[in-house]
């Protein structure tokens, strides 16, 4: 290896500002996804708590990834 094929970290900026807008949107993308997702949930336990209070007999058949029973009582 010759000094014209290495490479130099004093070179390169470890923290540009570039790393640092990637990792702002990271954070606020993950941090929409995450909000949307914690209210899907709760609406899953509201209404599990709602038709167990009013004894609601309709089948219910949810098929999305959301799905907290699906999530719990995956079948292997």
């Amino acid at each position: 290896m010759s000094l014209a094929t290495t490479y130099s970290y004093r070179d390169r900026q470890i923290f540009d500002v570039k790393t640092l807008l990637d990792a702002i949107r990271f954070l606020i993308i993950n941090s929409i996804l995450a909000f949307i997702f914690l209210f899907l949930i709760f609406e899953e336990f509201e209404w599990a708590i709602f038709s167990h209070r009013e004894k609601v007999t309709d089948k219910l058949t949810d098929q999305t990834s959301w799905n907290i029973k699906t999530l719990i009582y995956r079948k292997h």
